[in-house]
């Protein structure tokens, strides 16, 4: 999909812009300390920005040079697209099982690791049962992981192979999501670090809610994108409006689940930014935006309802016990906490998400990735404070994994009619010039038409004739006016 710039997009371009500068000085600040030494460690902080540049000019360079002699044809483009999907999905579940049996066994020879408390909650034990927690996805996890357990037994094998039947879940929709706002390059590249960086498959480790975040957060975003494509495809009839409601009831669930929910409201601007089919209108998706709207509102007191009911409480009361885990969120501060001493992956992250500063400059009045700006930039102070209650890393690197993709996809793939120009310059140039005649030319002698002959008979010319007849009339008898006397009534 691609959307309009407007003047907003200026301001998220200069805020994402600081952030990326932010991150890049802070990543060559700690690349330089921990290889090089302190004393020189400001000089890291300028280190990326020239990297930055060369890399990006040499994107831009080659990628040109090879697409005017090569095309990349739509079957080629396919086939590649499934290859690359095959092969995150296959290996990356085979690489989880196995790093899943590593670590299970780990936990059962050195008992100094602990299992977790959701795992204890999670427990089945004879005439026991844990009580209901107040978060909503987190006791959706509890007991969600007892009906594992009363399956497959209480061990911690279970438990990651549920950890990884949810992650495998979330790589499923984050590539559906990503497919289709930003094409099938952005899903690859997107699907490659999720499927085989240690960074996401190591949250198999911990036995939390986190997996099961992802994976209800992506699918909340691959509904909610679904839903944008087709109202700005013009979708019309009872359809689009039914479809409206049902979007806003499940984002409403998904926000008594898990806040965090509110962060995919911000794509509902797509309606008004996204380029629009021949049949959309925007008094039709203004509309949209309404009941989806009142369809979060809804689902969520809907939910709310059902939890109080089920818990014997008031409803008050259930919407008190609802807001309890979220009171004095943010207190836990960690600077770049997420990024850790993962500097190779969040090199590869940053660098090419930086592209966009480049290319929102260079594009025109119609770009692909300005939705996706306004939900990373909110999401990005999970570096510097977790406020929530399972825990955003896994969410927030997605979105810059996202616009990793998005930077990388423009560089490599973007000014298609610059290309498409020089390709037409080049060809021109190459083409032999026309000779001139400078010397006269005889006139050549004009020849008469020759037609073919008529197969027709051609009609005989023409002879005037007098005409005249045997019977000749005296002239006393060439009287034709007939005398009439007054009072003549014309009776016999």
């Amino acid at each position: 999909m691609t959307y309009r710039k407007t003047w907003f997009d200026y301001v998220l371009w200069v805020v994402y812009a600081g952030i990326c500068v932010m991150l890049l000085a802070y990543l060559g600040n700690s690349v330089y300390t921990l290889y090089v030494g302190a004393p020189l460690a400001k000089l890291g902080t300028f280190l990326p920005f020239p990297i930055l540049i060369c890399l990006y000019t040499g994107i831009r360079f080659l990628s040109q040079t090879i697409r005017k002699k090569y095309h990349v044809s739509a079957h080629a483009a396919a086939m590649t697209e499934s290859l690359v999907v095959s092969v995150s999905f296959v290996f990356g579940l085979i690489l989880r099982l196995k790093d899943g049996q590593i670590m299970s066994a780990a936990y059962g020879y050195a008992p100094v690791f602990e299992p977790g408390e959701y795992y204890e909650l999670a427990v089945v034990r004879a005439g026991a049962d844990s009580p209901a927690l107040a978060h909503g996805l987190s006791d959706l996890f509890v007991r969600a992981l007892r009906v594992v357990f009363s399956f497959l037994g209480n061990s911690m094998e279970a438990a990651m192979l549920f950890q990884i039947f949810l992650q495998m879940i979330a790589l499923l929709f984050a590539y559906l999501a990503v497919r289709k706002a930003a094409g099938r390059f952005a899903a690859c590249a997107v699907l490659i670090p999720l499927a085989f960086f240690n960074v996401f498959i190591r949250k198999i480790y911990l036995i939390d809610p986190e997996c099961m975040l992802l994976a209800v957060w992506f699918a909340g975003l691959c509904l909610v994108l679904g839903f944008v494509k087709a109202s700005l495809a013009g979708r019309k009839g009872l359809g689009g409006f039914v479809q409206a409601v049902f979007v806003g009831f499940v984002l409403g669930c998904l926000c008594y689940l898990d806040l965090s929910a509110l962060f995919l409201l911000p794509f509902l601007a797509g309606l008004f930014t996204g380029k629009m089919g021949e049949e959309g209108s925007r008094k039709r998706l203004a509309g949209y935006l309404l009941l989806t709207m009142a369809g979060i509102a809804a689902g969520f007191f809907f939910a709310i309802g059902i939890d109080a009911s089920v818990s014997g409480i008031g409803f008050y009361q259930g919407l008190m016990c609802w807001i309890g885990p979220y009171t004095g969120l943010g207190s836990g501060g960690r600077i770049f906490g997420v990024i850790r001493t993962e500097f190779f992956f969040f090199a590869l992250l940053f660098l090419p998400a930086s592209f966009l500063g480049f290319e929102f400059i260079r594009g025109g009045r119609e770009q692909d990735f300005t939705l996706w700006l306004l939900p990373c930039i909110l999401l990005s102070p999970v570096f510097l404070i977790d406020f929530s209650v399972v825990g955003l890393d896994g969410v927030v690197l997605f979105f810059w994994c996202v616009l990793a993709a998005l930077g990388l996809k423009n560089a490599a793939l973007g000014g298609q009619a610059e290309v498409l120009r020089e390709k037409i310059e080049e060809i021109n140039a190459a083409a032999a010039p026309i000779p001139v005649i400078s010397e006269p030319v005889a006139a050549a002698p004009e020849k008469k038409p020759r037609f073919l002959e008529n197969p027709l008979p051609l009609p005989k010319k023409h002879v005037k004739r007098e005409m005249d007849y045997d019977y000749e009339v005296a002239e006393a008898d060439m009287h034709y006016q007939v005398e009439i006397t007054s009072g003549d009534d014309f009776e016999l």
